[in-house]
């Protein structure tokens, strides 16, 4: 017989289900019997009180009790006996017994339905979580991440490969930068045959196999750097499709301070070799560098000579547009490529503008006009030093050349000297490409003067075309003579 209710199977002689409880039939009501209507002996029928109303001895009689003394038809018997009117199975109907209850068949109580489906929702929650867990703890793994990251890599997804790494602190290492600097590797490689090996526990089996062999090889030191848990390490084996050859990818997973949805680690990838540490960039002291868009910070660079050397604690590796610019200088652009040991060529120099040049040509010639007429007379050279640039004055060069031709153009006073001297139409052109900080000019002009003669009382005239070369360098801000361009032997 099967269950109405949970469709258990139960024997035929069950009354009630053994799983649930459920009644299996129906308990049928016993019939009452039918008795035959007996009339009562001697009742009277004018009347009259009926005998067992009360007898005469004044003592009360049961109702219907013979007076023969013999079993009762009705009521309770006299020696306590049990009715005759006792139902089937032991239920009493009337003039039962004050122990008949306990001989009563007890009935389980069928469980509700409702229990069951609580019961049944409570199993499913429980592994519902337990496979939640198994499946967050799967996705947050070391091996995952890793995985992820190289996955990634692989098909060129660098804005979701920066979300798997962890990165030195840096203003240069931000999300846009990485993506920036891998913006050119777009080169798609297919794989088969992706395989996460890890090789501390790889190294772990291979010890342990030495240990079988040749005993407690495996020291403490090298058994707590094997264990340590926060630090994996991985190597991807995988084959490029077409290829008969594997190739591996290395790298460093460690385990950051965070959680992932409040209980599980967090892992990140922090191979090096994805960064390169302390580049160092050497540009003119003026200048600014920018690298893809973003400014180098250059306050603590080491300046000497008009130059400063800039040290970048991190930079990706990859490619960068690199910009160094400097007012009056022609920008220098170029793609630099960082790997992770650094840079190659990172003294960068620039050229002066056309405009630069164009003011730097004005110059000359109010400087050579300011030299010549201070010496003509005979002024100190302080007057004249600040067309000059700070090292050639401080090696004191230029200052024993301007008094020579102090000397040279005052004569003795009486038989030799120049008396008076114009420089008139002066033109002055490049006479080489500008380079790194300086400017070499010619210039070209009339000279008129007039100079005393030792043979004759009447000066001596000239007027000649005069060239002569100069060579401006940047100093701090300005363009500056390096030397003096004139001599007295100009004159």
């Amino acid at each position: 017989m099967f269950c109405p209710n949970c469709g258990a199977q139960n024997d035929d002689a069950d009354l009630f289900c053994a799983a649930c409880g459920t009644p299996l039939r129906e308990v049928e009501a016993p019939e009452e019997p039918e008795f035959q209507e007996y009339e009562t002996p001697g009742q009277p029928s004018d009347g009259e009180q009926p005998w067992q109303n009360q007898p005469s001895g004044g003592e009360p009689s049961w109702q219907g009790q013979p007076s023969d003394g013999g079993q009762p038809w009705q009521g309770q018997p006299a020696d306590g006996g049990t009715s005759w009117q006792q139902g089937y199975g032991g239920n009493a109907y009337q003039g039962q017994p004050a122990g008949a209850a306990s001989k009563q068949t007890a009935q389980r109580k069928p469980l509700p339905k409702l229990m069951f489906v609580v019961i049944a929702e409570a199993v499913a929650a429980i592994a519902l979580i337990i496979g939640l867990v198994m499946v967050m703890g799967k996705r947050f793994s070391p091996e995952t991440v890793a995985l992820n990251y190289w996955e990634a890599s692989m098909n060129h997804e660098w804005g979701k490969a920066y979300d798997y790494c962890s990165f030195p602190d840096s203003d240069l290492l931000s999300r846009q930068m990485y993506v920036n600097a891998n913006a050119n590797n777009d080169e798609i490689i297919d794989y088969e045959s992706v395989k996460v090996i890890d090789t501390v526990q790889q190294a772990q089996d291979e010890l342990s196999d030495l240990n079988s062999l040749l005993g407690d090889y495996v020291s403490d030191e090298t058994d707590e750097t094997l264990n340590n848990d926060d630090m994996k390490y991985y190597v991807i084996e995988y084959r490029v499709k077409g290829s008969s050859e594997k190739s591996y990818s290395y790298l460093t997973v460690a385990k950051t301070s965070g959680k992932q949805f409040l209980f599980w680690d967090d892992w990140k990838v922090t191979s090096s070799d994805s960064w390169a540490q302390n580049v160092q960039i050497t540009i003119p002291a003026n200048a600014e560098m920018t690298l893809n868009g973003t400014k180098v910070d250059s306050s603590d660079a080491e300046v000497d000579d008009g130059m400063k050397t800039i040290t970048i604690p991190y930079l990706f590796t990859g490619e960068y547009q690199m910009s160094v610019t400097e007012e009056g200088m022609l920008d220098y652009n170029r793609l630099l490529e960082v790997s992770s040991y650094g840079i190659d060529d990172s003294y960068i120099t620039l050229i002066p503008s056309q405009e630069t040049v164009d003011l730097v040509a004005a110059q000359a010639g109010d400087d050579i006009k300011l030299i010549v007429e201070s010496a003509l007379q005979g002024k100190d050279f302080s007057e004249i030093e600040d067309c000059f640039t700070e090292q050639a004055v401080s090696e004191g060069y230029v200052e024993d050349d301007y008094n020579d031709l102090v000397e040279g153009l005052a004569g003795d006073g009486k038989t030799s000297g120049v008396i008076s001297l114009q420089l008139n139409n002066i033109n002055v052109e490049l006479s080489s490409q500008p380079d790194a900080g300086s400017i070499d000019l010619y210039i070209t002009m009339d000279k008129k003067e007039t100079y005393r003669r030792y043979w004759s009382d009447d000066p001596g005239e000239s007027n000649y075309e005069m060239t002569k070369y100069l060579t401006y360098e940047k100093d701090g801000d300005e363009w500056k003579l390096s030397y003096l361009p004139v001599s007295s032997y100009d004159f």
